[in-house]
C-alpha cells in the first residue's frame, strides 16, 4: 500500500467527520462538538492557517483516498490528541500508529514533551493500545446530564448578570454551531459552552456542583429549552443532585516523550 501522511486536504474534511461519526455511538456523539452542524466549516478555518495553527489535522492517504486522520491541538505545553480516526477496512494495517508516530514527531519538532489525550471508558480496546504505546492514565472525568430548573423563584428584574463578548460569540455559533459563554454574576464567573440547541456545556472544578443555582437562572433566562451536560471528576456527583443521569465516562492519558525515534504498528 502506497501510504502517506499530510495535511488535511480541504476537500476531504467532510469525510473525515464522517469517519469520526461512525466511530462513536450517537448519544455520545451528540454531546460533542462534533455533531454541531459547522464543524465541518470549522476545521476548515482551521486549515487555512495550516502550520501556523493551533489545531493541526493530519490525513493518512493510500493514494489520494483518505483513509484516517488525527486531530492535534497544540497547547501552551503539551500536544492533545482531539481526534485518531481510521477507516474499518484499514484498521489491521498499523494506520493508527503511524499517526500517533507522526503526532509525537510533530511534538518532537515544536519542543513539546507532553502529549494528552482523552478516550471513553467503554472503549477498552483503544484504551489498552494507548497503555501498550506508553500512555498512562491521569484522571477520569464523568459526564452528566440534567433539564435546567430553577434555582429559587425570582422575578426577571432581579435576575442580574452579565454576558463578556456576547456578539462575538453569537457570530460563531450562528456560523459553526457551538460557541462559549463568559456569564458573570454577583456569585461567581462561569465559562458556559454552547452545543447547537441541545445542550449548556459545564466543566465543574472539584465540589464546584450542588444542584441549580444562579447560574442555571441565567441559563434558563438565555434559552431554557437546552439541557445541561456537566463534566466533572467526581464520580458520587448524584449524590448532591438526584436529577444528574450519568451519560459517559472518559479517561485522560498522558505521556512524556523521549529523545528517541517513535515507531508504532
Amino acid at each position: 500500500m502506497n501510504l502517506r501522511f499530510s495535511p488535511l486536504q480541504e476537500d476531504d474534511i467532510h469525510l473525515a467527520c464522517r469517519l469520526l461519526q461512525s466511530n462513536l455511538p450517537e448519544s455520545v456523539y451528540n454531546q460533542t462538538i462534533f455533531a454541531c452542524g459547522g464543524y465541518p466549516e470549522y476545521l476548515k478555518a482551521a486549515c487555512k492557517c495550516g502550520s501556523h495553527s493551533a489545531t493541526l489535522l493530519i490525513g493518512a492517504y493510500s493514494e489520494d483516498l483518505l483513509i484516517g486522520f488525527a486531530e492535534w491541538r497544540r497547547m501552551e505545553q503539551m500536544l492533545v490528541l482531539n481526534n485518531l480516526n481510521v477507516d474499518a477496512a484499514y484498521r489491521k494495517d498499523g494506520i493508527g500508529g503511524k499517526l500517533m508516530a507522526y503526532g509525537e514527531t510533530l511534538a518532537q519538532k515544536d519542543g513539546i514533551s507532553k502529549l494528552a489525550l482523552d478516550v471513553f471508558s467503554w472503549n477498552e480496546q483503544a484504551h489498552a493500545w494507548y497503555l501498550r504505546l506508553g500512555f498512562a492514565e491521569e484522571g477520569r472525568t464523568y459526564w452528566y446530564v440534567r433539564d435546567l430548573a430553577p434555582a429559587i423563584d425570582r422575578d426577571r428584574e432581579a435576575l442580574a448578570y452579565i454576558i463578556d463578548d456576547y456578539p462575538m460569540a453569537e457570530a460563531h455559533h450562528q456560523k459553526y454551531g457551538f460557541s462559549s459563554l463568559k456569564i458573570r454574576t454577583k456569585e461567581e464567573t462561569s465559562v458556559v459552552g454552547r452545543l447547537g440547541e441541545q445542550y449548556y456545556r459545564i466543566q465543574l472544578q472539584s465540589g464546584g456542583w450542588s444542584g441549580c443555582n444562579l447560574l442555571t437562572d441565567v441559563l434558563m433566562d438565555l434559552d431554557r429549552e437546552k439541557r445541561l451536560l456537566l463534566l466533572s471528576s467526581d464520580a458520587y456527583l448524584r449524590e448532591r443532585d438526584p436529577e444528574l443521569i450519568l451519560s459517559t465516562e472518559s479517561i485522560r492519558m498522558i505521556k512524556i516523550l523521549e529523545n528517541q525515534e517513535v515507531l508504532y504498528e
